[in-house]
């Protein structure tokens, strides 16, 4: 039987993101697993967070549902895009040893560079987060969607455009600010930690592949540094940020 897949999702996504990978994952044999990860966020009775809504909350549910899959169907194959990606590699830090079959990031931040980055991107992600409360989620969205990292996205067929959109914007503010504050990048180990992890879990038997878009610049430099600490890379032509969206099967090749 082949070998089951945990797929984590993207900022302002749902699981619905990668329905077109799942259906060709499901078709080569492979049991998916997209996990909802802004459920564990969402305001609960009487507006308080669960315990997930920490950076070690999710990490922690993560390798758990790692290793609950493990033991009732073999170690899983774990993938994780852009905050999804983060978050998988955070898991990797602190849970290490995880019973995987191989490990995927795609477009995915690997952390602070240094402590100098932390503080600046924690100031970023404070200010996005007050923006989504004050500003609600459509305005936020009109601008997010102009940014840079997005901008192949425009390339794609509208009826597309209209699904990312609708899906971004169903999201609540409140959710979306919280994610930011407890998920961002700056409550991420550092970078030299992050691809020592990958390097251990490598050398410990577990395959590790980082994906980027050839378009997306700033996650193909990431891809560089990922090459440099001596791990496998794929850079998917004519492709952005979101290459499992924007080239499925492109991105479906590099997984198997």
């Amino acid at each position: 039987m082949a070998v089951p897949v945990i797929l984590l999702h993207g900022f302002a996504q749902t699981p619905a993101s990668w329905n077109e990978v799942s259906a060709a994952l499901q078709e080569r044999g492979h049991r998916v697993c997209a996990v909802d990860l802004l459920g564990s966020v969402r305001p609960g009775f009487g507006g308080t967070p669960c315990e997930r809504a920490s950076m070690a909350g999710i990490c922690a549910h993560v390798a758990d549902l790692v290793r609950h899959i493990a033991a009732g169907e073999g170690a899983p194959v774990l993938v994780g895009y852009s905050m999804g990606g983060r978050l998988a590699a955070e898991t990797l830090v602190r849970h290490p040893g995880l019973p995987l079959a191989s490990f995927v990031l795609e477009s995915a931040g690997l952390g602070p560079a240094d402590e100098e980055a932390r503080a600046a991107l924690a100031q970023r992600n404070g200010e996005w987060a007050a923006r989504l409360r004050t500003e609600g989620v459509e305005t936020f969205m009109d601008w997010w969607e102009t940014l840079p990292l997005f901008a192949t996205q425009r390339d794609l067929p509208a009826a597309v455009r209209a699904a990312i959109r609708a899906e971004r914007t169903a999201n609540d503010a409140e959710t979306l600010a919280r994610v930011l504050e407890a998920w961002g990048a700056q409550r991420q180990a550092a970078e030299s930690d992050t691809l020592a992890a990958l390097v251990r879990a490598r050398d410990a038997g577990t395959p590790v592949l980082y994906v980027a878009g050839e378009r997306d610049t700033k996650y193909c430099a990431a891809a560089d540094r990922v090459r440099a600490a001596g791990l496998p890379t794929a850079v998917i032509p004519s492709t952005g940020h979101n290459v499992h969206l924007e080239r499925p099967d492109a991105f479906c090749a590099a997984l198997a």
